[in-house]
Parts: C-alpha cells; sequence; structure tokens
C-alpha cells in the first residue's frame, strides 16, 4: 500500500521525483504481476489458536500425567516431566516442531541484560525454517518478563530431571529413554497424549502453541500459567 501511494500519480510524489531525480517511482510487483489467493486463509481451519482457557487446561493435563507416574511409582514418571517441559517450552519461544527436536542444551543462552534468567536468558534456534532452497535461519528468542515461568521449568529440567535419562555425550535438549533425540512423531505423539488427557478438540495441534492466543489474554493471566 505504500508502494501504491508513492506511485500514485494522484498525489504528486511521481511528478516530485521527476523533477529532482529525473525518474519516477513505479510499482515492483502490480496487480497483473502477482497471484490471488483463491482464498483468505488457506491453511487448515484447525489449526488455530488455543484460547487462555485451552492453553491452561492443557498444561494442568501435562502436569497432572506427571503426578498420576508419581503417585503410582512408575518408571515412566521422567518422561512425563519432560513432556510437560516441553510443551512448555514450546509455547513459551514459539518453536516449530523441527526447531524443538533440533534444540541442543548449549541453546539455552545467557543473557547479560536479564540476569535474573541466569542460564535460560534466551534460547537460540539454529535450525528455523527457512524458504525452498536456503540454508536453515538461525533466530535468538529472548526470555520475557511474560514468560518468566519458563525459568524455572528449564532449570528443573536440565539440572534434575535430564540425567535421568543417562544421556552421556547426547547434546539434545529433550531426550528419550533411549538416549536419542526427541524426533518429530514423538513430538506428536506427547502434544496428542496431553491433549487428549486433557479432553481437548483432536484438531489442534503442537503447531498451534506457536499462535497468538484470544485478545482476551492478558500480560496477568500469562504469569499465571505453569
Amino acid at each position: 500500500m505504500s508502494c501504491a501511494f508513492v506511485s500514485d500519480r494522484r498525489y504528486g510524489w511521481a511528478a516530485a521525483c521527476e523533477e529532482v531525480f529525473g525518474q519516477v517511482p513505479v510499482q515492483v510487483c502490480p496487480d497483473w504481476l502477482t497471484t490471488d489467493h483463491v482464498a483468505e486463509y488457506e491453511g487448515r481451519p484447525g489449526r488455530r489458536a488455543l484460547t487462555y482457557d485451552e492453553l491452561q487446561t492443557l498444561f494442568d493435563a501435562a502436569d497432572d500425567l506427571v503426578e498420576v507416574k508419581r503417585k503410582r511409582r512408575r518408571k515412566g514418571l521422567p518422561a512425563a516431566w519432560r513432556d510437560a517441559a516441553m510443551i512448555k517450552q514450546v509455547y513459551a519461544y514459539g518453536t516449530r516442531r523441527r526447531e524443538t527436536s533440533t534444540l541442543d542444551l548449549p541453546d539455552l543462552r545467557h543473557n547479560p541484560r536479564a540476569k535474573q534468567y541466569r542460564q535460560v536468558g534466551a534460547l537460540k534456534v539454529q535450525f528455523g525454517k527457512a524458504p525452498r532452497g536456503s540454508p536453515p535461519k538461525r533466530r535468538t528468542v529472548l526470555t520475557v518478563p511474560e514468560v518468566d515461568w519458563i525459568v524455572p521449568v528449564l532449570e528443573e529440567w536440565v539440572d534434575k530431571v535430564r540425567a535421568g535419562f543417562s544421556p552421556g555425550g547426547q547434546p539434545a535438549l529433550w531426550v528419550t529413554e533411549r538416549r536419542a533425540r526427541l524426533g518429530l512423531r514423538r513430538l506428536d505423539e506427547v502434544f496428542a497424549a496431553i491433549r487428549g488427557h486433557a479432553g481437548l478438540p483432536e484438531e489442534l495441534e503442537l503447531h498451534c502453541l506457536r499462535h497468538i492466543v484470544s485478545a482476551s489474554f492478558s500480560c496477568g493471566d500469562w504469569h499465571q500459567l505453569v
């Protein structure tokens, strides 16, 4: 719209540019060179943002699965603990499935301008989504006050729980019981299990945690998520 405004001769910019520069601004991508979208939204309708209540229900269900394993003294307790921490990390930093799977321990970074977050001041995404034919895009997602509840969650996972998997030299942040990196299919299975325990719609996917929740979701509410 900005380019259309500058290049529209009705507003005088074209004449002014021609007088000063000897050239006039033109649209690089006029309507006849661009492809019209058949629909305003062409993604899957089920891939939507979770509401605040759905998000809280999801997190509560993940924590409940941890408590169930703890009370029954099942050996799956560390895995349930990992799963609860993992989905909270996905939401807090907005990582995609592959980005989450490829995270390593060193990707948790210290932020000198936010020393209160200690080793979880930022998250370095090494294998971000990239256009076709291009290498993965890297980005750093800072830990902000609105999601500072993620700091003790990740510290507990790294310092206490992850060691229970005996990962050895495995650098992955999220590891399996077989000391391997948590794969894409397993990420989907984890989310589906927690979603089912929470009684949420089946069309919701792990990717939905990247989407912005409803407008009624205030910063005050965000702090209450655990």
